[in-house]
């Protein structure tokens, strides 16, 4: 039995080494030009909420990550991948890297002068729906965003 569908997905994937923190740069023009037909305001706020799931997977997981503050190389290696699927009536971003900790958004009120904290609940704010799974190896956090009815036709 096979099922037509009106609509077929649009998926692609970029691979990131996980060796500097450029490569949050590189995720976010990457997902702003596959979804350089969308408006505006959603290839921005995909690319922005990128941006925070990347720099989560390189910096965070079950050990804390460092980098160097001049060249941007990270202590340990964390590669990732990004992965956006077009579909009719929503875009999903997913980001996988190595870790098997559950992302939470931080129980603690960010003060204006803390330089971190705030990324999840930017992607819970902006996103339409937000979530996680993995194993004991790696773990994804995705969000969706709604697609305008004129962008998705």
């Amino acid at each position: 039995m096979s099922f037509a569908h009106a609509f077929q997905p649009d998926v692609t994937t970029l691979f990131l080494p996980g060796l500097r923190l450029g490569e949050v740069r590189t995720a976010r023009e990457y997902v702003s030009l596959v979804l350089r037909a969308e408006p505006a305001d959603t290839h921005c706020t995909a690319a922005l909420l990128t941006s925070e799931l990347v720099t989560n997977a390189l910096i965070h997981g079950d050990v804390r990550n460092t980098a160097c503050p001049r060249t941007g190389v990270l202590a340990r290696r964390r590669p990732l991948h990004v992965t956006v699927e077009l579909l009719a009536a929503q875009i999903c971003v997913l980001v996988c890297g190595a870790g098997s900790a559950r992302p939470r958004i931080a129980p603690k009120q960010a003060l204006a002068w803390d330089s971190s904290g705030r990324g999840l609940a930017l992607v819970a704010a902006l996103s339409a729906a937000w979530g996680t799974h993995g194993d004991t190896a790696s773990r994804t956090v995705w969000f969706a965003l709604d697609r305008t009815a004129t962008a998705a036709a």
